[in-house]
């Protein structure tokens, strides 16, 4: 039997998918107005996140399960988007929640997370992908380009996606794009995706320099062997 199926990364992978669905069911499942509004829980940015997350994990549990380069490559891919996503993410919750909690919650859903649920929501992915990004995942490419373009084009389709849910429910899923007019809501996306945009350049240097050490340390192993 391959011994990869019982490895550290299989066990990364399962975990994750199993906090990721728990997180998920939870809020799916929650008695909320949000429910049966328009669009759901899926117009918060925190569970689209949380969803491709899912979608990436289940890709490398997948791939190490069945032995498909295919379904690791696809991984690996994804991970550009929902790494950077995640991090993005956890920083934005953090610093606004710790600010405010009213401007991110609506005042529809009038509950308070328990912490490990929350934490399932906002920080265990981030976790998660970074540690499988530092260990297991390829170089990203040196193209910056193509990434700061696959990132606009998506954050203009959540623009659009989060101003649809608002001229069907009347309000927007995070109260903070109501304190601001549409000048601001854009000043936030923009940020944002510059932010996202620094996030993978930063992961990539960081990933490039912890491969470098790795090289640097298994020719200093080499070396004395050889002596």
């Amino acid at each position: 039997m391959d011994l990869t199926v019982f490895s550290f990364q299989s066990a990364l992978y399962a975990a994750s998918a199993c906090t990721f669905n728990y997180g998920l069911t939870k809020v799916l499942t929650l008695e909320s107005p949000i429910n049966s509004s328009y669009g759901g829980h899926f117009q918060f940015l925190t569970i689209i996140g949380l969803t491709a997350s899912y979608i990436t994990v289940t890709f490398g549990f997948l791939g190490l399960i069945v032995g498909s380069k295919t379904c690791l490559s696809i991984k690996n891919k994804i991970q550009q988007l929902t790494l950077p996503c995640e991090v993005l993410i956890s920083l934005l919750y953090g610093g606004i929640y710790a600010y405010d909690r009213e401007l991110l919650i609506p005042k529809a859903v009038n509950v308070f997370l328990p912490l490990h649920v929350d934490f399932a929501l906002h920080g265990a992915p981030a976790l998660f992908l970074l540690t499988d990004f530092f260990l297991y995942a390829d170089k990203w490419p040196k193209q910056s380009l193509p990434t700061l373009i696959l990132y606009s084009i998506l954050g203009v389709a959540y623009w659009f996606w989060v101003h649809k849910a608002y001229s069907v429910n009347g309000y927007f899923p995070y109260p903070l794009f109501s304190v601001v007019d549409t000048k601001g809501r854009a000043m936030i996306f923009v940020v944002s995706i510059l932010i996202m945009f620094g996030i993978y350049l930063t992961l990539r240097s960081m990933k490039a320099a912890v491969s470098f050490d790795k090289k640097i340390v298994e020719n200093d192993s080499a070396s004395k062997k050889v002596e």
